[in-house]
């Protein structure tokens, strides 16, 4: 059961990758955490993530737009910074609840902007986007749950959905590669926890391929909502779970 989980987990990081359902990512972690110690949990997701941020930079070659990004990936350097020291120094518990905690702040966000602001438009001052990276940085560095965030700030200056998905790309790419460096200084990603990343990577590109299926073929609106759900009640069980 534990690994079917942890498939699961890995799967839907490639369906997200795929531009289908902007908070799918978000249950990764929580899924992961459930088959295995948290902090093993999120040391065995960032290898797959960078894999998964390949194949989505070469599908979407080029077809970003890096003015939006620019001051997002500012802000992200100072919340990886800040978070990575958080992360090492909690405990399992409060690493697991923490994971929760951000997981059901995040989709209390994305069902409120589809719900109340779904055509909204605005045009951010530089300082938005600086707030927007320190928060996507803190988020994916303790759970990988960014996507609702930045999504938020892409999706509400009305980026077309290719470019929206090719902009995200870029950002995630420099954000997950810039976690890499601290999760192995502080113990996070170690040989036992690549061994596990390179056991479950098969199921990435399953993920993007059900990804690219499901953009054409399925109403999004309904997907949303099943994933809104299966977070809360995923987040819930790791913040009030022993």
């Amino acid at each position: 059961m534990t690994s079917l989980l942890a498939l699961l987990g890995v799967f839907l990081i490639g369906l997200s990758k795929a531009g289908f359902a902007t908070g799918l990512g978000m249950l990764s972690t929580p899924l992961m955490a459930q088959a295995l110690p948290a902090r093993t949990a999120i040391g065995v997701i960032l290898p797959l993530l960078c894999l998964a941020d390949v194949f989505t930079m070469v599908v979407y070659w080029r077809r970003w737009d890096l003015r939006l990004v620019g001051w997002p990936l500012v802000g992200t350097l100072l919340g990886i910074a800040s978070a990575t020291a958080f992360v090492s120094s909690i405990s399992e518990l409060a690493l697991r609840r923490s994971i929760g905690g951000v997981g059901l702040v995040l989709t209390l966000l994305l069902v409120i902007r589809n719900r109340y602001h779904p055509h909204a438009i605005y045009r951010p001052p530089p300082w938005h986007g600086v707030l927007v990276g320190v928060a996507a940085g803190i988020s994916s560095t303790i759970a990988h749950a960014a996507g609702p965030v930045l999504a938020l700030f892409l999706l509400a200056q009305r980026l077309e959905k290719t470019s929206f998905v090719a902009t995200t790309g870029v950002f995630f790419t420099v954000n997950n590669l810039l976690k890499v460096p601290p999760y192995v200084a502080t113990g996070l990603i170690e040989p036992a926890t690549l061994a596990l990343s390179l056991r479950y990577a098969a199921a990435v590109p399953f993920g993007i391929a059900a990804g690219w299926w499901a953009n054409r073929c399925l109403p999004q609106r309904h997907f949303d909502t099943v994933v809104a759900v299966l977070m809360i009640a995923t987040s819930l069980h790791l913040l009030v779970g022993a």
